[in-house]
């Protein structure tokens, strides 16, 4: 996995940095939920974090907090208590967070004027909150702290679909018993797509989440990656990356029925 095969891309594209000064030292565990309703906050904090390669999930209900703990089990969470974007029976969704979820650590959002009852009823040793304007500066240094107070992750994460696996931590890629070599800008694709599997990703969500920020005038760059990835998993194997035309790409098991698509299928246009 450390650099390109001669099957693969002839070199990577430059890799820019969105905000440099949070340094190589910044570590947050991922996933992170954030629990809350829209925000410009919230939606700055998730552009961040994913832009330094952390999973990020939105929920905005209690139903959709316990199908993020079930799918993905994060032990970060982000909690926007403030008054106009707090989840309905907040107590209540975050006693069950907790209880599915050990260890876990809070950074809860308060409004500026929360009482200190209740911040002490609140606020777990664990945990860390701010109150008032939320700097999202600020919410990734305490993230970064209280991060340090979890056991550390070792078993990374593990995607399955249908016959197709890639593992995190080992940084490896298998599909059907069969090793496969992804230079680092594929595995991030790859990874995406699969985080997302049977969902339809727009190209300018594929650029901004791959590649971190937009290529000026270089937008066919997602098409040329798509098309080393389906080269690699979808070589004399039935096709997995799909094109949406208008709307995106999307990854789906493959159909191993008589009428699959080959590997003449997957050297089409991406």
């Amino acid at each position: 996995m450390a650099g390109e095969n001669s099957a693969g891309p002839p070199h990577e594209f430059p890799m820019a940095s969105v905000h440099p000064v949070l340094g190589p030292a910044l570590m947050i565990s991922s996933p992170v939920l954030i629990l809350g309703g829209p925000s410009p906050a919230a939606s700055e904090l998730s552009q961040r974090l994913r832009g330094i390669d952390v999973k990020v999930l939105l929920a905005s209900s209690a139903e959709t907090a316990r199908q993020a703990l079930q799918v993905d089990a994060p032990e970060l969470f982000v909690v926007d208590a403030r008054s106009s974007r707090r989840v309905g029976d907040l107590e209540r969704v975050m006693e069950g967070l907790r209880a599915s979820t050990e260890p876990s650590a809070v950074l809860h959002w308060f409004d500026a004027d929360v009482e200190l009852e209740r911040l002490l009823e609140t606020v777990h040793p664990q945990d860390d909150h701010m109150a008032g304007p939320i700097s999202v500066q600020e919410a990734l240094r305490r993230l970064h702290l209280i991060t340090a107070r979890l056991p550390e992750r070792t078993e990374g994460e593990r995607l399955l679909v249908g016959d197709l696996e890639l593992d995190t931590a080992a940084r490896t890629v298998r599909r059907g018993g069969r090793d496969i070599d992804l230079s680092d800008t594929e595995f991030r694709l790859l990874r995406l797509l699969m985080r997302h599997a049977r969902t339809v990703l727009p190209k300018a969500e594929i650029l901004q989440q791959v590649w971190e920020y937009e290529f000026a005038g270089q937008a066919n760059i997602v098409e040329l990656y798509i098309s080393y990835v389906r080269k690699k998993i979808e070589a004399d194997m039935p096709r997995m990356i799909h094109t949406v035309r208008g709307a995106g790409y999307v990854l789906r098991p493959a159909d191993h029925g008589p009428s699959s698509p080959s590997s003449a299928s997957s050297a089409g246009s991406p």
